[in-house]
């Protein structure tokens, strides 16, 4: 997306502004945000004591609440510097189920966009990683999906264990390449950067029915613990 912006600024005759300046810019950017979302957020919860706020009303506000923190969370990370990220999400890595992040992302998406959107069964996938560096890769490859689907399109997401975590997103859309770019290119190169950083890759092809089926794979070091604690400690204790 910076090289578009510069592209076009030299297409036009104009310099673009020294990384000095464009860095300030960008931390401001994103402080000003920050205060955006909490505003966000605080509207929502203000609207949880509403008496006459419907059940369906009452959670779409607990979901607003819950998504500007995580956004808030991802904000975060955006504004430290790059070795303090690396090490925060080090850090931060714990033992998850992707398949539990996957079906909330999955009841997410499904309310967000008009496509359908179902999770397939399967057993839990344990791996250890930071839970927002999963949530990234599985929002951005179910929103891409969702709008490339259209109101009566399906996605469906897959996940699976094999030598590693294995995330499929499937669509019945136009096709990858064939429908509107967007944001969607910036999406991917996200979730390129982020499924490498785990020492895994993603791969992107046509589905068994035409669509487009999105594969993101994570790396081995991912699998240092692959069993939920108790069933290590039994194990252990065996």
């Amino acid at each position: 997306m910076t090289g578009m912006s510069v592209d076009r600024q030299h297409d036009r005759g104009e310099r673009p502004a020294p990384a000095g300046a464009a860095g300030l810019g960008t931390a401001g950017l994103l402080h000003d945000l920050g205060h955006q979302i909490m505003t966000v957020s605080l509207l929502a919860e203000s609207l949880q004591a509403d008496a006459a706020l419907s059940p369906e009303s009452r959670h779409r506000s607990e979901l607003v609440v819950q998504e500007t923190a995580r956004a808030l969370g991802m904000l975060a990370d955006g504004a430290a510097p790059a070795p303090a990220v690396a090490e925060e999400q080090e850090e931060q890595a714990q033992l998850i189920d992707a398949r539990l992040l996957a079906d909330q992302v999955a009841r997410l998406a499904g309310m967000a966009y008009p496509a359908t959107v179902a999770l397939l069964p399967g057993p839990p996938a344990y791996l250890q990683i930071s839970p927002m560096q999963v949530w990234r890769v599985l929002w951005n490859l179910v929103e891409n999906a969702a709008r490339a689907a259209g109101p009566a399109g399906r996605v469906e997401i897959a996940v699976r264990r094999a030598a590693g975590t294995i995330i499929e997103v499937t669509d019945d859309g136009p096709g990858y390449g064939n429908g509107a770019q967007g944001m969607a290119g910036l999406g991917l190169r996200v979730v390129r950067q982020l499924v490498a950083a785990s020492g895994g890759q993603l791969e992107i092809g046509s589905g068994p029915g035409g669509g487009t089926r999105m594969r993101a794979e994570f790396g081995a070091r991912c699998d240092r613990i692959a069993l939920p604690p108790m069933r290590q400690a039994r194990g252990a204790a065996g």
